[in-house]
């Protein structure tokens, strides 16, 4: 009995230990700092609005709107936004959804479902595999069909038949590109396995099962700007202050068209933390989330399926981001902890997406277990005060060599052709930037192919700068070709070294 009693009060001193330790974690969440970060951090990232949403393990820690929603009202946790590509986690989650219901084998070739696919090499279009789409190493790449500048479809019946010109740019299977419309053939084989629409099936699937009473799913941004109610208006970025601005026409099925709420996101978080299961719902096995969270064996690359798995500090991490030219989101999944936070704004641009807001997603994965973030070396703010900058100074001395022609041409009567050509030539560099290298750039290094229109609003401060001095340039540069061509004697033996006596 004295074993017995012992070894009974021993079992309570370590359970009584090991609660006060869950129970002290668990207080570790500090909603406090949280709301004190990223009220200090939507000041110096210039951010118009945000919605957060925090949970761990089957609990709601934290949802809270920021800033303004446009129209004078502020961001709530029912404030809707465009998610863009976060959106390829709920299609991957359809798609498991109906190989559980053995509707649908990854490694079976999409052409078995939708018989009207090809491409421009039909060879390489019967060998495409549902798994590869999910996994992005289709073979598909912009660099081989640039969505953004073809003709937009309305359904994802056409998304699938505008891919017939498309050409691979590697064979199915061994390379990582991404590629939205890999999304959106996905969304067209959910459609006709489960003989509903995309947006409905998700609705009754997805949606609803969850709770998300304020998340719809769109084919095109007209259908979602009709349909969403309290959408939060989105904003552009010119020299760090946010301008109102309506999201661009085209095709977002399958790859970027869930419309959802912070509220609406915590339910989602669980469910992909908790093995599929969210309250008494299963919407997923757990084995397909592992699958779904999984990068493919014997590729270069960490794109799992809707999924980024990497790592934080040593810490493993799961993740995706959604970028539209005036909405952004970020979602991130701590396995470790069973942490989940969504972070949903109304704004977009290059130093917003690429300083921003990694610095609020660090700051609050830094923050999640009591930690403290650290401290950023370079704002939205500081952006704007260089780029405004750059844009001044580099149109005065643009404008002041144009002032300066009358100077120049006297100069040049006397001096060889040759001799100026180098500086000729270097007047039509911001217009050679502006139209051709920065789109090359893109494409070469970023594998993607953006219009021009869109890399403008991305970039609106650069493209400011290099739009003023471009053409400041061009009136630059023609003067001085003009000047020359019309000087006295044109070009004479002492303009060609090689006819000079020695």
């Amino acid at each position: 009995m004295k074993r017995i009693s012992f070894s009974l009060l021993f079992a309570l001193v370590i359970y009584a230990f090991s609660a006060k330790n869950r129970s002290s974690h668990q207080a570790a969440f500090d909603a406090g700092a949280v709301d004190r970060f990223i009220t200090r951090q939507i000041a110096v990232q210039r951010i118009p609005g945000l919605a957060l949403a925090v949970t761990r393990g089957d609990q709601v820690l934290y949802v809270k709107g920021y800033g303004n929603a446009g129209s004078g009202q502020p961001v709530s946790a029912q404030t809707q936004f465009y998610i863009a590509s976060v959106s390829k986690s709920f299609t991957a989650m359809a798609v498991m959804q109906q190989v559980e219901a053995g509707k649908i084998d990854l490694d079976t070739p999409v052409q078995t479902y939708l018989p009207e696919f090809t491409l421009a090499d039909p060879t390489a279009a019967s060998r495409i595999t549902v798994r590869h789409l999910l996994n992005m190493t289709s073979g598909l790449s912009e660099n081989g069909y640039a969505e953004l500048q073809q003709p937009q479809p309305e359904s994802s019946a056409e998304r699938v038949t505008s891919l017939r010109i498309a050409r691979t740019v590697a064979p199915p299977g061994t390379e990582y590109h991404y590629f939205n419309p890999n999304y959106g053939i996905l969304a067209r084989v959910v459609e006709v396995v489960s003989g509903q629409s995309f947006s409905a099936y998700l609705q009754t699937h997805i949606f609803q099962p969850l709770g998300m009473q304020h998340t719809l799913n769109a084919m095109t941004f007209q259908e979602g700007n009709q349909k969403a109610s309290s959408l939060a208006s989105g904003h552009l970025v010119a020299f760090g202050m946010p301008i109102a601005f309506t999201e661009r026409s085209g095709y977002i099925g399958g790859s970027g068209g869930v419309i959802t709420t912070a509220e609406d996101m915590a339910p989602y978080l669980i469910t992909l933390l908790n093995g599929g299961s969210y309250q008494v719902q299963q919407l997923v096995d757990p084995e397909s989330i592992t699958v779904m969270q999984t990068p493919p064996a014997g590729i270069d690359t960490n794109y799992a399926m809707g999924w980024v798995v990497s790592t934080h500090n040593g810490r493993p991490i799961i993740e995706h981001a959604g970028v539209y030219s005036n909405y952004s989101a970020d979602v991130v999944l701590l396995p470790g902890e069973g942490i989940g936070i969504a972070l949903l704004y109304n704004v977009s641009s290059l130093p917003t997406n690429a300083i921003g807001q990694p610095q609020i997603r660090d700051g609050l994965i830094a923050l999640l277990p009591g930690g403290e973030p650290q401290p950023g070396r370079f704002s939205v703010g500081m952006w704007a005060a260089f780029t405004a900058l750059l844009t001044l100074s580099g149109g005065f001395l643009a404008l002041r060599s144009l002032l300066r022609l009358p100077a120049w041409a006297q100069k040049a009567r006397t001096t060889p052709v040759w001799k100026h050509l180098p500086g000729i030539l270097w007047t039509f560099t911001p217009a050679l930037m502006l139209f051709w290298g920065i789109p090359a750039m893109t494409a070469r290094f970023g594998d993607r192919v953006f219009g021009f229109i869109n890399l403008y609003r991305a970039m609106l401060g650069i493209f400011t700068w290099l739009a003023i001095t471009s053409v400041l340039g061009v009136i630059n540069g023609m003067a001085r070709i003009i000047l020359l061509l019309r000087r006295p004697g044109q070009i004479r033996s002492q303009d060609r070294p090689e006819l000079q006596e020695h």
